[in-house]
Parts: structure tokens; C-alpha cells; sequence
């Protein structure tokens, strides 16, 4: 494996493990909700209007998960339907309940990073800050 290779795996490991211990953390606050409601309700929270379809695309997941998923949401009173109408295809939004767990949420990872950083520079942090925008841009693009 070369040493190119080698990094892009500890990458990797990193991100998941700095991802997880902060939702699991999170989900010992005022909202108890599994890592993948979780990012559902961070998806809506960011994308208002949302659809489950968008969802289910952004996560790589089946129609039927994220069907199930927001149906547990809908019964927790986290998100609800933003449609007037009924009909498929319809835009979702957080209630005021899911924004408090999605707002307990960003707190929680927030402490996480801002623990994780505590010992680094000025200059480390924004320099790692500036690396994962770029990594994160480049993940994103078309």
C-alpha cells in the first residue's frame, strides 16, 4: 500500500470515528435520536423544503428507509409536512421541537470539535479548516 494510500485511510477512519463519537454524544441530550435521524433532521434543517426522494439520494439510501425513518420523526413531532397540498413529493420541514434537537445536535459535535482542537494553534485550526472546506467542496461538486 503506498503512503498516499495509507493516509487517505486514516482520513477516512478519522472522519467516521470524529462523526460518530460526536452524533453518539448528541444523542444523549434532550433528543434521544438514532445517528441516522439525526442526519435526516440536519439534511432538513440545511435544505428546507427537502424532499424524502433528496434524502434518500444524499444518503444513498432505499426510498423505503427514509419513508420509515421520517415516519418515526413525524410521530417523535420533529419534522412535518411543508406542503399546503397533499401529494408526492412533498417538501419537509423541522417543527419547532426538531429544531431544538437539530440546534442540541450542532452543540454536541460543536463540543466535540472544539475539544478535539483545543490543543492546536490558531494557525492549525485554520489551516485545518481550510483543508476539509476544500476536501468538503470537492466532494460536493458535479
Amino acid at each position: 500500500m503506498s503512503t498516499r494510500d495509507a493516509d487517505s485511510r486514516t482520513v477516512l477512519r478519522a472522519l467516521v470515528a470524529i462523526s460518530r463519537r460526536g452524533l453518539v454524544d448528541a444523542r444523549f441530550g434532550d433528543a434521544p435520536l438514532s445517528i441516522t435521524d439525526q442526519s435526516i433532521v440536519m439534511a432538513i434543517a440545511e435544505q428546507p423544503g427537502i424532499r424524502s426522494i433528496d434524502i434518500a439520494r444524499m444518503f444513498r439510501l432505499n426510498r423505503s428507509t427514509v419513508s420509515r425513518q421520517l415516519a418515526g420523526l413525524t410521530a417523535l413531532g420533529i419534522v412535518k409536512d411543508a406542503a399546503a397540498e397533499a401529494g408526492r413529493g412533498r417538501p419537509l420541514a423541522l417543527t419547532d421541537e426538531g429544531l431544538t434537537a437539530y440546534h442540541g445536535t450542532l452543540a454536541a459535535l460543536q463540543e466535540v470539535i472544539t475539544d478535539h482542537l483545543a490543543p492546536w494553534t490558531d494557525a492549525e485550526v485554520a489551516r485545518f479548516a481550510r483543508d476539509l472546506d476544500r476536501f468538503d467542496r470537492g466532494a460536493t461538486a458535479p
